[in-house]
């Protein structure tokens, strides 16, 4: 009976250190695809790059990306049918310096790109070891400002344009605000944020907060003292205004000028009796 056991013992003893080894190997195998995030203007070039630090026996490399929830499977190698692309043709080139060390370039990177990408090298017998480097794409940000006095009110617009998106926030932050958001067709995304705030609240200035990329934008909407003169212009008052100095000027004018013919005449005639 106890050597039974004992047997019995020795048996799962033996398949579970082979269990373990097996683990420890996938795992450590696991850590061990070296890859690097990249930055990247939006329409430029970059390269995405994997590579097994160890050589096992790979049979297939796959690049994948994850759109709309799914991942798409952007270029594929297999050891007996060789590499190739299966999308974006026209922008993808894979890159295949040997089976531990693969990578994708991108051409005239849109907003699409952004995101990050799965790099599996298929090991046998392990089965998938997975590297995942990250694209960062993003467009230097564009700016506008504007705002009109009327009321003792002031109305402020903030405009900003980029990708990833802007955030925008005012100071001081009180007030009525409303915010609208543009996708453009490039795919950067515009966003306008509006306030409506008393002038008795703005007395120290108005300033407009852009977050972008880890970086905060500030910009003066208006001093300290405020621009009285940036209000809603009376035109049509103000026409009528020019336009009657402009008839005061010629019907001084033709007066001027009756007087002196008039003066002109009297002096003649005196000349003439003489």
């Amino acid at each position: 009976m106890f050597k039974r056991m004992k047997g019995i013992y020795t048996t799962w003893t033996l398949q579970d250190l082979a269990l373990c080894i097996i683990a420890v190997v996938f795992c450590s195998t696991q850590g061990s695809v070296m890859t690097s995030n990249q930055d990247v203007e939006l329409g430029g070039n970059v390269t995405l790059r994997c590579t097994l630090l160890q050589q096992p026996n790979i049979y297939q490399v796959t690049w994948k990306k994850q759109k709309n929830g799914n991942d798409e499977n952007i270029a594929t190698y297999e050891k007996d049918i060789g590499s190739s692309v299966l999308k974006y043709k026209d922008r993808i080139t894979f890159i295949f310096w040997s089976p531990q060390d693969t990578a994708i370039h991108l051409s005239n990177v849109s907003t699409e790109d952004n995101g990050c990408y799965q790099c599996a090298f298929f090991l046998f017998p392990i089965g998938p070891v997975i590297g995942k480097p990250c694209l960062s794409v993003y467009d230097d940000l564009k700016t506008s400002t504007d705002y009109t006095i009327s009321d003792n009110h002031l109305r402020a617009s903030c405009l900003a344009t980029g990708f990833p998106r802007p955030n925008i926030s005012w100071f001081p932050s009180g007030g009525e605000k409303k915010e609208m958001d543009i996708t453009n067709p490039n795919g950067t995304l515009s966003v306008i944020s509006n306030i409506f705030i008393s002038k008795s609240n703005v007395e120290q200035g108005l300033t407009c907060h852009i977050f972008h990329r880890g970086k905060i934008i500030s910009i003066e909407v208006l001093g300290k003292e405020i621009d009285h003169t940036k209000k809603s212009f009376p035109v049509v008052p103000v026409v009528l205004a020019l336009i009657l100095v402009i008839l005061v000027i010629v019907v001084g004018v033709c007066c001027w000028r009756r007087q002196r013919k008039k003066h002109r005449d009297v002096l003649e005639k005196g000349f003439c009796c003489m």
